[in-house]
């Protein structure tokens, strides 16, 4: 899995990370930068006015695990694909996983509207 990068003005200052046969998408109650559910993890970036979010997605061992470790948990990956959505499920980035379940860690800046979230798979 070569990792994949990608800068957008993110709407709502909120991606999904699920698999995208599963729409279990976790309730945003705003007391966090992360939440998640079995299927998904939310994660807060940077609000569309203020600028782009750079997004980066690959295997664990692949990318570069910089900044503050948000999210380190299992995802439900039953059609063995991953993929980063908007609100508005515009799909940003995609990636194939070997499993029915994969690792799934979520660095950011550190800050709710995150300017930087990296995904590592594994």
């Amino acid at each position: 899995m070569t990792s994949k990068s990608i800068n957008h003005r993110v709407l709502n200052s909120l991606v999904f990370i699920r698999d995208p046969r599963i729409r279990d998408i976790p309730e945003i109650d705003g007391r966090s930068a992360v939440w998640s559910t079995k299927a998904c993890v939310a994660v807060s970036c940077l609000p569309d006015c203020d600028g782009e979010t750079k997004i980066t997605i690959g295997a664990e061992k692949e990318i570069k695990q910089d900044g503050v470790l948000l999210f380190d948990g299992q995802v439900e990956t039953p059609s063995r694909t991953v993929v980063v959505e908007t609100v508005l499920s515009e799909t940003l980035l995609e990636a194939s996983v070997p499993n029915i379940r994969t690792r799934v860690r979520i660095w950011t800046d550190g800050f709710p509207d995150a300017e930087k979230v990296v995904i590592g798979l594994g």
